[in-house]
């Protein structure tokens, strides 16, 4: 009786972790203001909204004019190797990224903040639990490339 009790209790765990981290994170409040998610407390996510040290990361602060960014920034994610943007609008992008070999599908999300000209930034995995730096790693390479072309810049 016991381990089936256990055994309930682990795939309804499961079941929460996986669902959990699946599809894109986007509130928009009654108001109509708009912001991504954070992170549950699990290794497979990396968000500038996020309330958990090691899944922070900073948002993304814009030196260009958000007209002549947004149509860049977008190129570059769709760019990215086996990236494909699933929805995409003036403010919003959320792209899937599949890994090489497992095919594990990640999402990739950049909501802009016209206010105050910055981008919140999510990666996070859709079924895995630890995801071995590779979330982290994806917006590192975003911003290091972004800076690059002049288009963004630390604070």
């Amino acid at each position: 009786m016991k381990y089936n009790q256990l055994k309930m209790v682990v795939v309804a765990i499961g079941v929460l972790i996986s669902s959990g981290c699946s599809g894109k994170h986007l509130i928009t409040s009654g108001d109509n203001t708009r912001l991504l998610e954070g992170c549950s407390p699990l290794p497979n996510c990396v968000s500038s909204t996020a309330w958990v040290f090691y899944n922070k990361t900073d948002d993304f602060n814009l030196l260009i004019p958000l007209e002549v960014a947004w149509p860049r920034i977008k190129e570059v994610v769709s760019n990215i190797p086996r990236t494909a943007i699933v929805e995409s609008d003036d403010f919003y992008i959320h792209a899937k990224c599949t890994s090489l070999v497992f095919r594990f599908v990640d999402n990739l999300e950049l909501l802009i903040h016209p206010d105050e000209n910055t981008i919140s930034v999510r990666s996070s995995s859709t079924i895995a639990i630890f995801d071995l730096g590779v979330n982290r790693w994806r917006i590192h390479k975003l911003r290091t490339l972004l800076e690059e072309m002049k288009i963004i810049s630390r604070k």
